[in-house]
C-alpha cells in the first residue's frame, strides 16, 4: 500500500514550496488550493493565504496534479485546402474539457469518407473521430455514426451566403454538433446551445454560441469514463495515500500522513490477526 504507485510517476506535487515562503513574492506566489498565481486584485493577502495553506497542507500534505488520461479525441481535416477553424475547435475543446484533441490535416485519398474515417480509426484508436470533407455531392452536411464513433462534415454543403466567414463557423458548429452526438449528449433544451435542432443554415448561423454549453459538455462525462478518459485533475496527497498509490513523502507534512496511515493499517492487521474478540 505504501509504495509509491505507477500512477504517480506522471504525478506532481503542487502547494509545499508555496507555503513555506521560498517563493513567496507578490508576483510568484501560487494559490495552493487552485493552483493559480496570486493576482492584486485578490479579496486574500499573500499572507492571509500562507496562513491558510500551512493549516490545509498540515490536513491535505498538499495537491498531486495529474495528467489526463485515456484515449484523446481527433478532428481531421481531409479537404484539399487545410483551414485554421480545426485548430479553434481543437482549443475551445481543450479550454472546456482539460483534455487534449487530435488534430490530423491530410487527405482522405480516393475512398469514401466513411472508408477513410474508419481506416483512421482504426490506426490511431481514438476516443472519437470526426472528418471533414468536400467534393461528395450526395452527403449530408452532417452525418454521425455513434455505434462507431465516427462523424462525417461535408464542407460543400455549409457553403453559401454573403459573409465570407460563415461556411468555416458553420463547419467549426458541426464539429461541435458531431462531438456531441457522439458523446451522447442529445438534442438540448438550453436556447442557443450547439445542440439544438437547426434545419436551415440561417438557423445554424443565429446560433451566437458556436460551442457546446457547460452544463451540456458534463453530459461527457458518461462517455468519458466508459471509454477510461480521465481530465487533468489535482487530488490531496493524503487520498492518494489512502488509495495506495502516492509518491514517497517528499516534507514532514507527507510524512506525518503517510506514517499514520501506515500505523494505521499496522493496527488493522494485527487485529485481523487475533481474529473476533471474546
Amino acid at each position: 500500500m505504501f509504495a509509491a504507485g505507477a500512477r504517480s510517476e506522471n504525478a506532481q506535487v503542487q502547494g509545499v514550496a508555496a507555503a513555506d515562503g521560498a517563493a513567496a513574492t507578490n508576483e510568484t506566489y501560487v494559490d495552493m488550493i487552485t493552483g493559480k498565481p496570486w493576482t492584486p486584485d485578490s479579496k486574500w493577502t499573500i499572507e492571509q493565504l500562507k496562513a491558510r495553506d500551512e493549516r490545509v497542507l498540515k490536513k491535505t500534505g498538499g495537491f498531486l496534479q495529474l495528467p489526463a488520461e485515456g484515449p484523446l479525441a481527433m478532428v481531421v481535416d481531409a479537404r484539399e485546402k487545410k483551414r485554421a477553424t480545426i485548430d479553434e475547435v481543437a482549443r475551445l475543446y481543450t479550454l472546456g474539457t482539460k483534455l487534449e484533441i487530435d488534430v490530423a490535416k491530410e487527405p482522405r485519398g480516393a475512398v469514401s469518407p466513411l472508408a477513410a474515417a474508419r481506416a483512421k480509426m482504426a490506426a490511431a484508436k481514438p476516443l472519437l473521430l470526426v472528418m471533414v470533407v468536400e467534393g461528395d455531392a450526395e452527403l449530408p452536411a452532417l452525418s454521425v455514426f455513434p455505434e462507431e464513433r465516427i462523424g462525417i462534415i461535408n464542407a460543400d454543403r455549409l457553403k453559401g451566403g454573403e459573409d465570407p466567414a460563415a461556411p468555416e463557423m458553420r463547419v467549426s458548429k458541426e464539429v461541435w454538433r458531431a462531438i456531441g452526438f457522439i458523446g451522447g449528449i442529445g438534442f438540448s433544451a438550453q436556447e442557443n446551445d450547439m445542440m439544438q435542432p437547426y434545419y436551415t443554415l440561417e438557423e445554424l448561423d443565429g446560433n451566437n454560441h458556436p460551442y457546446i454549453q457547460p452544463m451540456n459538455m458534463a453530459k461527457l462525462g458518461a462517455f468519458w469514463k466508459r471509454f477510461g478518459v480521465k481530465r487533468t485533475r489535482r487530488v490531496p496527497y493524503f487520498k492518494a495515500v489512502e488509495q495506495g498509490w502516492a509518491p514517497a513523502p517528499t516534507n514532514d507534512y507527507q510524512q506525518a500522513i503517510w506514517d499514520a496511515a501506515k500505523a494505521k493499517a499496522a493496527t488493522n492487521a494485527a487485529a485481523k490477526a487475533e481474529g473476533p474478540a471474546q
